[in-house]
């Protein structure tokens, strides 16, 4: 599909919305039926599930990354998993202004465990900036050995999230909090609201045909995406770290809100920081697909992402344990200071950019 590259600019513009649009109608086709068999097999409670649910919940960055690595567009896979982090942190944002102006999201949902869910996505985050220094030449089965280690401290971090997570002490909340569902509490429903009328096997189906249109809507992404920032003279990583990125968090931000709506307040907080720490573990599918290390590649601009998602998500794994309850223009402190921080990041990006 290298092809897409070569048409005008127009149509990569025209292939590059339709892609986003297909990516947020599958992608929560794909949240729903994850959530449903999620429901009836009772699979999230152990932690091959927990690795289930967080491949499903990542197939557009998936796509991406397996598209640019093929392609050999390794800025394009850094800037999509790294700056995804500050994309996807920044989701919490918008969920904050749609909780109400009564309290702040990390006041209705704040506990220890939201704490240490977000704790254990800035390590994985340090984890990758640790990664970047590692010269191309050291490679581990065609991979940055850092890429392994990621994917290793993934499966322990989900493991032990997951008893911190059965710990009471742990997930108190504010007397007058609104949590939501618990993970264990969702899938305690027999008859889930999604699909409750329809077989197993029809929910299956649906799922997997999803998963297909999601990483073709992917690739389309990649290649218009790379296509569209040549045309416009940017850089395929700035491009992807932004537009990209945002792209491939539109399910994220259809199933947060979704989520919102009905109250489950931690569910959508848990499934971002959740993505925050998968997505990075992607980078071992880049350096397989590519056969080289693509975290090796990074500059100062991609470290300049990656310290931008750690101070983001660190002011959220403190608000949540803080619990602060006035809100400002619907918004709570700590969600405001990450627009700031987002803000001040991009300037800083436009000075390393012209720098370079």
């Amino acid at each position: 599909m290298e092809f897409i590259q070569h048409l005008p600019v127009s149509i990569n513009l025209l292939l590059f919305l339709v892609a986003a649009i297909v990516t947020w109608v599958a992608g929560t086709k794909l949240a729903k039926t994850t959530d449903t068999l999620d429901t009836r097999w009772k699979i999230g409670d152990a932690l091959g599930g927990l690795i289930l649910l967080g491949i499903a919940g990542s197939l557009p960055e998936i796509a991406v990354v397996a598209s640019a690595a093929y392609y050999v567009h390794f800025p394009v896979i850094i800037g999509t998993l790294i700056g995804g982090i500050a994309i996807q942190t920044l989701l919490l944002v918008i969920f904050d202004f749609a909780t109400g102006p009564k309290r702040p999201l990390s006041y209705l949902a704040g506990t220890v465990t939201m704490s240490v869910e977000m704790i254990f996505a800035i390590v994985i985050t340090v984890l990758v900036l640790l990664g970047t220094f590692i010269p191309a030449r050291i490679t581990f089965l065609y991979a940055n050995p850092m890429s392994w280690v990621l994917v290793v401290a993934w499966v322990v971090g989900l493991f032990v999230i997951n008893k911190v997570r059965m710990q009471p002490k742990f997930n108190e909340t504010e007397e007058d909090a609104r949590p939501g569902r618990k993970h264990h509490h969702r899938r305690a429903v027999e008859n889930h609201v999604f699909y409750a009328g329809k077989s197993t096997l029809y929910v299956g189906v649906i799922f997997l045909v999803f998963s297909l249109i999601t990483l073709l809507a992917g690739w389309v992404l990649e290649e218009s995406g790379v296509a569209i920032a040549t045309a416009f003279h940017i850089g395929d990583g700035l491009f992807a770290a932004t537009v990209l990125a945002l792209a491939t968090a539109l399910p994220e931000i259809s199933t947060g809100l979704e989520s919102i709506f009905i109250g489950d307040n931690q569910l959508a907080i848990s499934d971002i920081v959740g993505g925050n720490a998968f997505m990075l573990v992607i980078f071992l599918l880049g350096d397989l697909v590519a056969r080289k290390s693509v975290l090796s590649t990074a500059g100062q601009q991609d470290r300049v992402w990656a310290w931008l998602g750690i101070f983001m998500m660190a002011v959220y794994a403190v608000s949540f344990v803080k619990r602060l309850k006035q809100c400002y223009f619907r918004l709570g402190f700590d969600s405001i200071l990450q627009i700031v921080l987002y803000a001040a990041g991009l300037v800083v990006l436009t000075y390393v950019v012209k720098s370079n």
